[in-house]
């Protein structure tokens, strides 16, 4: 193989020589030098199409260094959608085209985009919410029929812009995060009122609506089960790990970034739920984790990582919250799941060499 046959870029978002998750990619690298494959870093604006090189940042010697390098012929795609990411997308979407460049997985678009993917599999319905594009009209008619409701932006990450809506005589009252992911409430007396604070909080993001569920611990904490699945070398789903996070009581998400706790799943659904509960939500999420990967890569394309995050309601039912593409990986850090941590790190590597291989 040819040097950048045998090299594995990884795309994120950069500033300078500033990015996220280095401390990831320097394990990676490493782990993946040990198989003969060399890896860097580098924003996707920083590609010369015509002369096909990147200047980017490879782990050597203990630091990060600043290098140019052939264009890969295989890319690890972790630019994580947010504000900025409408500057990366065209180059992202270049990269994709370039019939020379196999991606080891294509990034999600929105959640609804997901949700109605997901609705097309007779298993997988029973486990999502009812779920619709955010309209005032919903929402009133979801709070006249049920009392409460959750927006949440489509693009959304961490939790933040997540709004619980609570209908009760004295008006309506919000719970929710802010755009600085601080957890905040608010009371409304009318309609208008509320109609007037979400115009303003909204803007011109894309919303979802949804039926409020009690995603909560007896006493009122928040929390959901964070599931990594990933492709082995041989090209397989397996799932790495599987966690608890939980989160503040004045918050509705159980987001790590929003201040959350992580704890391991066994010990968690044995204070929480009576055996015959939780024998159903064991067997539940075994199901859903056996069809959800492979459903959602048929109707998508190529993945290569998931992190789906499932709810529990009071009465043990399961529920699909959110199915992620580029996944984080400090849940099992901080419940010390050393296995699935090293796991979580060694099988893009793995997956990478079963592409080469099969190239």
């Amino acid at each position: 193989m040819s040097e950048n046959q045998k090299s594995l870029g990884i795309i994120t978002i950069c500033r300078g020589s500033s990015f996220r998750e280095k401390g990831y990619y320097k394990k990676l690298s490493m782990i993946a030098r040990k198989r003969g494959i060399r890896v860097f870093v580098f924003s996707p604006r920083q590609v010369d199409f015509s002369t096909r090189m990147v200047n980017g940042f490879e782990y050597r010697g203990g630091v990060w260094q600043n290098k140019t390098f052939p264009l890969p012929l295989y890319i690890y795609d972790r630019c994580f959608v947010g504000p900025s990411y409408r500057h990366y997308k065209p180059f992202v979407e270049k990269l994709q085209n370039d019939p020379s460049i196999t991606f080891l997985g294509y990034g999600l678009s929105g959640k609804w985009q997901v949700h109605e993917m997901l609705n097309k599999s007779p298993l997988l319905t029973k486990w999502l919410p009812p779920t619709s594009p955010f309209s005032f009209a919903a929402l009133d008619r979801t709070l006249q029929e049920r009392g409460s409701a959750v927006i949440k932006p489509i693009a959304g990450t961490h939790g933040i812009g997540v709004i619980r809506i609570d209908r009760n005589p004295n008006g309506y009252q919000l719970t929710g995060r802010d755009r600085e992911n601080k957890p905040f409430t608010k009371r409304l007396r009318t309609l208008n009122g509320l109609k007037t604070f979400l115009t303003g909080y909204i803007g011109s993001r894309k919303y979802l609506l949804q039926p409020y569920l009690p995603l909560h611990t007896q006493d009122g904490t928040p929390f959901d089960v964070r599931v990594l699945v990933q492709k082995n070398g041989e090209g397989e789903w397996e799932t790495t790990g599987r966690a608890v996070r939980l989160g503040d009581k004045r918050s509705i998400t159980s987001n790590l970034h929003g201040g959350g706790q992580a704890t391991s799943l066994d010990s968690f659904l044995t204070m929480h739920f009576p055996a015959k509960t939780r024998s159903t939500i064991e067997k539940e999420l075994e199901q859903l984790v056996a069809e959800l990967p492979p459903f959602l890569e048929r109707e998508h394309g190529r993945l290569v990582e998931l992190g789906i995050d499932v709810g529990i309601d009071t009465a043990g039912n399961i529920w699909i919250i959110e199915v992620n593409s580029r996944p984080g990986r400090t849940v099992f850090t901080m419940i010390n799941d050393p296995k699935a941590r090293i796991h979580s790190i060694i099988q893009p590597v793995r997956y990478a060499c079963y592409l080469m291989k099969h190239a």
